[in-house]
């Protein structure tokens, strides 16, 4: 099947993982790997991006933010959606087997990692950081491969304070690899302090735009001459510290660029 025709699935569970968290699994699978991702579509509604959480069977995590997000948060089993895909990069696409491995995740940026944490050969240290222990998505997950610190923004659970602030508390091995996923301005955070440990091109993120066609032809998600549907989503940071849009600047629907505003 054409990885651009639409999959109708039925919902077929509901997970509440944090608050305001939910991962809904489907009743299809898919051959796709870590921070691919796929559209999902509501009819009359919207589509939008997801990375993927799991994909046997496939499920997607999410957040109730705007006017889509709530709608797709309030679905219940036996609903149905179409997605199409899987899409994009993936960040076993540049893991090196021989070298310490340390995800940080923020948010449901947690998805794409908990899934790589399953299929990495080496043991990863993770950085799991949320507003409150009630924010914390995935934890129990990640605990099963991995070592995992804990920070949150109001000391209800691990470090206090920001993910970074890990880094203050843990030996970290010099030229080592790093792999992000969460909001961007952490992300841009956490690859500056990263930077002070190993290269560049040591470093990864997963990045989240908005994407209307998620083929590289009408440029909704480009950041710095970069399509983050066919070029990304992964990229190292050596591609993004300088660009000035990366941590900054976000498009609205219309394709308007805009300040992230957290």
């Amino acid at each position: 099947m054409n990885k651009h025709d639409f999959i109708p699935c039925k919902i077929k569970e509901v997970i509440d993982e944090a608050d305001n968290v939910r991962t809904l699994i489907l009743d299809k699978k898919i051959d796709a790997k870590p921070a691919n991702f796929v559209m999902v579509w509501l009819p009359r509604i919207n589509e939008k991006p997801f990375a993927l959480a799991y994909t046997n069977p496939i499920g997607i995590t999410l957040k109730a933010l705007g006017d889509y997000t709530q709608k797709l948060f309030k679905m219940r089993k036996g609903d149905k959606l179409w997605i199409r895909g899987p899409y994009g990069n993936s960040f076993l696409d540049f893991i090196g087997n021989k070298k310490k491995h340390y995800f940080v995740a923020g948010g449901t940026g947690a998805a794409p990692l908990a899934l790589l944490a399953e299929q990495t050969r080496n043991k990863p240290t993770i950085f799991l950081g949320g507003r409150s222990s009630k924010d914390l998505v995935f934890e129990e997950r990640f605990k099963k491969n991995s070592e995992v610190f804990v920070s949150t923004n109001d000391g209800s659970k691990g470090i206090h304070g920001l993910v970074t602030n890990i880094f203050d508390q843990v030996k970290i091995e010099k030229n080592s690899q790093f792999f992000i996923c969460g909001p961007e301005k952490m992300m841009l955070a956490v690859s500056k302090k990263a930077s002070q440990f190993t290269e560049p091109d040591n470093i990864f993120c997963s990045l989240e735009k908005y994407m209307k066609c998620s083929r590289g032809i009408c440029g909704q998600c480009d950041i710095c001459g970069y399509r983050v549907c066919t070029d990304g989503p992964v990229f190292s940071y050596k591609q993004l510290m300088d660009c000035s849009d990366f941590g900054h600047t976000k498009r609205e629907i219309s394709g308007k660029l805009i300040a992230i505003d957290h």
